[in-house]
């Protein structure tokens, strides 16, 4: 039986849970006690027996922690906490040979560290014991005989034993899992909030369609079968403690057994489903350690081919699943197809079913289609999420006909370009060309299409218009562009343009490492639509790469801020007797070198490749070529240069120094993609230049004259 001793003035009992879950705690605190609990600064509070305290341990689906109060202080100092610690008769809690582990959250004058902190209390612990049995407890972090834990508030310092040991969401039954799972207490209470413990009481039936590796389906199992979420814990914070009452504790287990038989019996189907058959197969594996399996089964399925199970006698009732947010920009396409196809299930194969699903993604769940009856917050880890509750019946969102209307403005211009790139396309045998840039106000967008991919770039919406509103808009254009073109959601990438300044032209932005190749003018060309911000060639300049192509043949190129090399590919397949490539990346230096080799080139000494800063290394430069391209950024202010790029300073310079390097009767040709740049009058009086603009702006960017060009001679 436990000792009188540790029992504190006011038999208090503290609960932690996690942010949002509070009047659900509170809920379950009442069901499991038949004590209403108060509020707490970190959670719950209530007065009750030990048993309670046990009880919540083993059957709480929703609380972290269980503490036991043993003291608090108002002397916020290390002072006041070696007082408070050395108040306690620690004799009453462990043994002098026993372990102990001390978690300290919080900051007290002299102490900013939390593991310096938890060594203080140590101390102050060990030395007590010390000095009466000559003996001291060791510090155990993994299976200590009591955990302390001391809390530091504003104006208060608290002092308690954790009989929780390790978090209680840790039910113990998880072994591998997916990607990013759902903790189990927030899992439960997802369930708890949609009712569903009375739903499976009356013989409804639960799905989860993405169910990923399993924790919605393994905690709703659970619920139907009254299997306390505690009982295969391997152990307990409170089974090392002196003041721990053995009897009781098994009594409470052999209760839960016995429920826990009594319910598999009699418990309703539970199913889940994900297109990964890798978590399907670990989550199976963890239903047939819980002995679970008999009513709960997850399928190997994707949600594009999911439809209402046959194979068992399913009462309708409730859907519950958390599809992936996509905190990542180029993850929206596919997402937008998953929500649509969520939504739609919704209203035909599950139109008699109770349905919810989480997002921390607003605009993804408003474009399911659906109408929400609730909209409950909870945090996923430190993302804010939402649980969108959609009841039978008729549950579609009106549709303003604005958006039908801009909807089919878009859908008409998308058919309207195809139709016109159509005979052109074939014309020109080019696989990659721009479908759309911006052609309509409410569409900031940029779409190309790559083969059989497609790559949207989201400009930057103004000011004026709310975040929400502009990425609703965007996803509604993602849902048209699909539609019209027919190309699927995992082939759309989705990225935003924003104003790149030094190195951050060249970061890596992804590791999807989707390459694959395009056939322009003859030419094969590496294209990489995910790890970066470009994709590796600029389609403008396309009828300047074909130039460069006819006229290269018995010439010495050089391409100056080569990229990847796409200039000079097409300069080796038009017969250049020697091509010279520099670039301040090596990344993008290593993609030119594969540029050359797709199309039968050889890294020799005829075709270098260069890593500089193109500024000094023109300026350095002592060799002559025949041909030469230059097309620089519009700024940069990498670490590896010398000094900033500012086109519109610096033009002047670096065309002298080029055309310092060219041929008598060999050509410079220069572009930029700054809307705003003037060519130095002076440099018409040096050279022959001349515009070529027009001709070097392609077909499928007419309309946004996206760069400026010109040909530079020497006079005479």
């Amino acid at each position: 039986m436990p000792s009188d001793a540790v029992q504190t003035p006011h038999n208090e009992i503290w609960i932690t849970c996690p942010n949002g879950f509070h009047a659900l705690l509170k809920r379950e605190i009442t069901d499991l006690t038949g004590v209403v609990p108060r509020d707490w600064a970190r959670g719950m509070a209530l007065d009750a027996p030990l048993l309670e305290a046990y009880r919540l341990c083993l059957w709480s689906r929703l609380a972290n922690r269980i503490y036991l109060p043993l003291g608090q202080t108002d002397e916020m100092s290390m002072d006041g906490l070696k007082a408070l610690v050395d108040s306690i008769d620690w004799d009453q809690h462990v043994r002098p040979s026993g372990t102990l582990r001390v978690d300290f959250q919080g900051h007290l004058p002299g102490i900013d560290d939390s593991r310096y902190g938890g060594q203080k209390v140590k101390d102050f612990i060990v030395d007590q014991m010390r000095e009466r049995h000559g003996v001291r407890p060791d510090v155990d972090r993994d299976a200590p005989d009591i955990s302390v834990v001391v809390l530091i508030g504003r104006k208060r310092i608290d002092l308690a034993l954790d009989l929780s040991g390790d978090s209680l969401h840790r039910r113990g039954y998880r072994r591998a899992t997916g990607p990013a799972p759902l903790k189990e207490n927030l899992a439960a209470a997802l369930l708890l909030a949609t009712g569903w413990p009375e739903r499976a009481r009356a013989g409804e039936s639960f799905i989860d369609p993405l169910c990923g590796s399993g924790t919605l389906v393994i905690e709703a199992a659970m619920i139907a079968a009254d299997f306390a979420p505690g009982l295969l814990r391997p152990r307990f914070g409170f089974e090392g403690w002196l003041g721990h009452d053995r009897a009781a504790w098994n009594t409470l287990l052999g209760e839960a057994r016995a429920r826990r038989q009594d319910g598999e019996a009699a418990m309703v189907p539970v199913l889940g489903y994900d297109a990964d058959g890798g978590v399907v197969a670990r989550a199976n594996e963890t239903l047939e350690r819980l002995g679970l399996s008999r009513q709960t089964r997850c399928y190997h399925k994707p949600l594009a081919e999911w439809s209402r199970p046959t194979h068992l006698a399913l009462k309708p009732g409730l859907v519950v699943t958390n599809p992936p947010y996509g905190e990542r920009l180029g993850n929206k396409p596919e997402l937008l197809s998953l929500y649509l196809k969520l939504g739609n299930l919704a209203q035909t194969e599950l139109a008699d079913w109770t349905v919810a699903l989480l997002t921390s993604d607003t605009v993804l769940a408003r474009e399911t289609g659906l109408r929400a009856a609730e909209k409950l917050r909870f945090f996923n880890g430190p993302i804010e999420t939402h649980l969108y509750v959609f009841p039978v019946g008729d549950r579609t969102a009106h549709q303003p006909s604005q958006q039908v209307a801009q909807d089919d403005a878009l859908r008409n211009r998308l058919l309207k370009n195809l139709k016109l790139r159509q005979k052109w396309l074939k014309k020109e045998n080019i696989e990659a060309f721009r479908l759309y840039d911006a052609d309509l106000p409410e569409f900031a967008i940029a779409i190309d299409c790559y083969g059989d991919s497609l790559h949207v770039q989201e400009y930057a919406p103004p000011k004026e218009i709310p975040e929400e509103k502009a990425r609703q808009r965007l996803m509604h254009a993602l849902a048209v562009l699909g539609d019209v073109t027919g190309v699927p959601a995992e082939r759309t990438v989705l990225k935003q343009r924003q104003r790149q300044r030094g190195k951050q032209q060249y970061e890596r932005k992804d590791s999807a490492g989707d390459v694959f190749t395009i056939a322009e003018h003859g030419v094969n060309l590496q294209i990489n639509l995910r790890d970066y911000l470009d994709t590796g060639v600029f389609l403008d300049h396309r009828p300047t790469r074909l130039w460069i192509q006819q006229h290269a043949k018995g010439k010495r190129f050089l391409n100056l801020f080569s990229y990847t090399g796409a200039a000079t590919a097409h300069a080796l397949i038009g017969g250049a007797s020697s091509t010279t490539s520099v670039d301040l990346s090596r990344t993008y230096l290593n993609w030119a070198k594969d540029n050359l080799r797709h199309n039968g080139g050889q890294v020799s000494g005829h075709h270098r490749f260069i890593q500089a800063d193109c500024m000094t290394w023109i300026e350095e430069n002592n060799e002559t070529f025949d041909l030469i391209f230059m097309d620089p950024p519009t700024f940069s202010n990498s670490a590896r240069m010398t000094d900033t790029l500012d086109i519109q300073r610096d033009h002047p310079g670096l065309i002298r120094a080029a055309m310092n390097s060219l041929a008598s009767d060999g050509v410079l040709i220069f572009s930029n993609n700054f809307r705003k740049f003037k060519l130095d009058p002076e440099l018409l009086a040096l050279y022959d230049v001349k515009d070529v603009t027009q001709v070097s702006i392609p077909f499928d960017f007419k309309r946004s004259r996206p760069h400026q060009c010109w040909h530079f001679h020497h006079k005479g």
